[in-house]
């Protein structure tokens, strides 16, 4: 863990889908900073974080019935608990996008809770950080213009959880990345070895395949140092190589229900490399 540029060095952690167990996720990272004496810079989380205010952002939602639950969001929009370190997420494809969609360029929900909205691009410890929200469904991906939050009542949910063209454009605009941030896996992410195990899992969890086109399109352009995606509730890590002789770090995380599969934590070097720290 220690080194001489251990002074130096910056820390955060990346969440998988959270659905609404902002607890659940606070108390894996509280276990972490206590086994490893580190504090954290920032957080960043991988989608389906479910910002429900209320009952009338979770009608929003675009998901069976059964799993549309408050959460505990309510508590710290109304200030009864608080993040103690700087978290910024992006939509996935459960989201209460009747709220999120009022601030599609990103904002502070919440102190200390950012959204990045449908696109967004930060800088923190020196990094670039792109993120981009939602899944690819094909019906919404080739739309002109992004369903009006306006008319949400009167649509399927479902016409909110996708990402669209142009705003794949906006972010390949941006031309580089150090970390990006996708809720969906890209595809061709998954080594030789591991196939067969995939073919299995991704049969039994109903997905016919794994990952999408304009999420590899993203890597191969913006060609981050680290790549960081939920979805399909399973961590997984691979390096995927680019042009140029340039490698991509993909780590995938599991959801908070899970445990600590759904937590990863790296360390930001004074050369700015970027280190997953072993558990």
């Amino acid at each position: 863990m220690t080194n001489k540029n251990a002074g130096k060095d910056v820390y955060f952690a990346a969440v998988g889908d959270l659905h609404g167990q902002v607890y659940e996720m606070l108390s894996l990272l509280k276990e972490w900073k206590s086994k490893h004496c580190q504090s954290l810079a920032f957080i960043f989380q991988v989608g389906d974080f479910e910002p429900h205010r209320d009952r009338v952002d979770l009608a929003t939602m675009d998901a069976p019935s059964k799993y549309k639950k408050l959460g505990d969001f309510p508590d710290f929009y109304a200030g009864k608990s608080q993040f103690d370190c700087p978290i910024w997420f992006i939509g996935g494809n459960h989201e209460p996008y009747g709220f999120l969609d009022r601030i599609p360029q990103g904002s502070e929900i919440v102190p200390n809770c950012h959204y990045l909205g449908r696109v967004g691009s930060i800088e923190l410890a020196g990094l670039k950080i792109v993120g981009i929200s939602g899944i690819y469904r094909e019906e919404l991906f080739e739309q002109i213009n992004r369903a009006s939050v306006e008319e949400i009542n009167y649509r399927s949910n479902s016409d909110y959880i996708g990402f669209i063209e142009s705003e794949v454009d906006r972010v390949l605009d941006w031309g580089r990345a150090d970390i990006l941030l996708l809720h969906e896996w890209p595809t061709n992410i998954i080594s030789p070895r591991d196939r067969e195990y995939f073919a299995r899992y991704y049969f039994s969890q109903k997905y016919e395949k794994v990952g999408n086109e304009y999420a590899r399109l993203l890597v191969e352009a913006l060609r981050p140092k680290l790549v960081l995606c939920g979805h399909m509730h399973k961590s997984y890590r691979n390096w995927i190589s680019l042009s140029g002789d340039r490698q991509s770090y993909i780590c995938c995380l599991a959801s908070v229900q899970q445990g600590s599969e759904a937590i990863a934590v790296f360390r930001i070097t004074s050369e700015k490399h970027i280190i997953e720290v072993p558990k």
